[in-house]
C-alpha cells in the first residue's frame, strides 16, 4: 500500500467507495422515477382533477341560483327599460312618435316622419341604435297578453317598409306590451312591462307567472 512522506496511506477506505457506488445507484433510480412521472399523469391524478372540476361547476351553479340567477339577463332588461324611458322623453320633447321593433335576437328603434307618413330607422341616434342580445338570450313579445310572431329584422325597402310593434307616442303614452327575455336550457325569465300611461316594470321568474 503506498504511503506519503509522512508515513500515512494515500488510499481511501473500501467502505467509502461502497457508499459512493450505492449513493450513485440510488440517485440514478430516483432520477428515473422523477423523469418517468414528469412524462405524463396517472389515471388517478386525472380522475382527481375531473372530480374537482365537477365540484367547482356544481358550486357555481348553486351560487348562481342563490344570488338570484342571470346577471347578464338583468342587465339587458334594465338597459331596455332605460332606453325606452329616454325614448319616451325624446318623443315628448320633439313631438314625434318613436317605435320599437324587436325580434328574437335584439331590437332597434324607428322615428315617425310626419311629412312622409313613414317610419325611418333611428340609425344616427347613438341611444336608439340597433342592439343585439348576448349569445344565449332570446326575446319574445306579447301584446294584449297574446304572443306575437317576430320576423327577423331586415333593412326597410319600398315594398317592405320598417314598422314597429310598439309605439311610444309624442304624448308620452304608449302601446302596452310585454317583452320577455329567456335563456335556453334554464328557467330564468325577465319580463319588461310597458303600460299605457308610459311606465315600465321588470318582473322576474315566478312573478311573471303570478301577474
Amino acid at each position: 500500500m503506498p504511503t506519503s512522506a509522512t508515513g500515512t496511506s494515500n488510499s481511501r477506505p473500501a467502505s467509502g467507495r461502497v457508499r459512493l457506488r450505492t449513493a450513485g445507484r440510488v440517485g440514478i433510480r430516483a432520477y428515473g422515477l422523477i423523469r418517468g412521472r414528469s412524462s405524463g399523469f396517472t389515471l388517478l391524478e386525472v380522475l382527481v382533477v375531473v372530480v374537482i372540476i365537477g365540484i367547482i361547476a356544481s358550486m357555481a351553479a348553486v351560487s348562481t341560483r342563490v344570488l338570484g340567477g342571470d346577471h347578464e339577463m338583468d342587465q339587458e332588461a334594465k338597459r331596455l327599460v332605460a332606453i325606452l324611458g329616454q325614448a319616451r322623453e325624446e318623443a315628448m320633447l320633439q313631438g314625434r312618435d318613436v317605435g320599437l321593433r324587436i325580434d328574437a335576437r335584439g331590437y332597434d328603434f324607428l322615428l315617425f316622419e310626419s311629412r312622409n307618413e313613414r317610419w325611418d330607422l333611428a340609425a344616427d341616434d347613438p341611444l336608439l341604435r340597433e342592439r343585439t342580445l348576448p349569445e344565449g338570450l332570446e326575446a319574445s313579445l306579447r301584446l294584449e297578453s297574446r304572443p306575437v310572431q317576430l320576423p327577423a329584422r331586415a333593412a326597410p325597402t319600398e315594398r317592405n317598409p320598417a314598422l314597429p310593434q310598439v309605439v311610444v307616442f309624442a304624448s308620452g303614452d304608449l302601446v302596452p306590451f310585454e317583452v320577455r327575455l329567456e335563456r335556453a336550457g334554464t328557467k330564468e325569465l325577465r319580463a319588461i312591462l310597458g303600460r299605457a300611461e308610459g311606465t315600465f316594470e321588470i318582473l322576474s321568474n315566478d312573478d311573471v307567472e303570478r301577474r
